[in-house]
C-alpha cells in the first residue's frame, strides 16, 4: 500500500532535490515518481492531467503536457525487476519513432514495452541506468512530444510503498 505522495517542485535546470529522491528510490526500490511540467503553481500536482472539454473525453490521446512515471523495479524472490519509465502524451501513435527521428533516444540499453496513443510510451530500462540519464531523456522527450515548449517549472509526486 502506498502512502500519500511527497510533492517536489523544481526548475528543469535545477533538479537536484528530485535527483536525490530518485537515487534513494533506485537504491531502496520502494516506490515510483510521477512528474510533469506545469504552468499553474496553484494547481493540485496530484490531480489527474486536465483534458480539454468534451473533446478530451472522446479523443484517443493523452494530456497536452506530457506526464511521466519512473518506476524502479521491485526486488522479488526471483531477483530485481527492471526499472521502467512511461510518458503519457498527446502526440499520437508511434511516439518512439517520432523521438528517434528527432534524435531523442531512450537511455542506452532500453527496450520498448508499449507505444500507445492514450496509454503512452513505456520503455524498460537497462540495469544500472542512472536516474540523471532517465530525467534528461524525459525532459528531451517532453520537449518533442508536447505541442508547445513545456515550461521550466516542473512538479514531481513521489510515492513510497513502505519505509519512510
Amino acid at each position: 500500500m502506498s502512502r500519500p505522495g511527497e510533492v517536489i517542485r523544481f526548475l528543469r535546470n535545477d533538479p537536484a532535490a528530485l535527483l536525490a529522491v530518485l537515487e534513494d528510490l533506485a537504491e531502496r526500490r520502494d516506490g515510483w515518481v510521477n512528474l510533469q511540467p506545469y504552468d499553474d503553481p496553484d494547481a493540485d500536482p496530484d490531480a489527474p492531467p486536465a483534458r480539454s472539454g468534451m473533446f478530451g473525453l472522446i479523443t484517443a490521446r493523452g494530456p497536452q503536457l506530457p506526464v511521466s512515471t519512473w518506476v524502479p523495479g521491485e526486488r522479488t524472490a526471483k531477483g530485481t525487476e527492471a526499472d521502467s519509465v512511461g510518458i503519457q502524451h498527446a502526440a499520437g501513435p508511434r511516439a518512439l519513432r517520432r523521438l528517434l527521428a528527432a534524435g531523442v533516444e531512450p537511455p542506452e540499453g532500453s527496450s520498448l514495452l508499449s507505444d500507445h496513443p492514450r496509454r503512452g510510451l513505456v520503455v524498460r530500462l537497462a540495469p544500472g541506468t542512472a536516474p540523471r540519464a532517465v530525467l534528461e531523456w524525459l525532459f528531451a522527450a517532453s520537449d518533442e512530444l508536447a505541442p508547445r515548449p513545456p515550461p521550466d517549472t516542473w512538479v514531481a509526486v513521489v510515492h513510497r510503498r513502505g519505509g519512510r
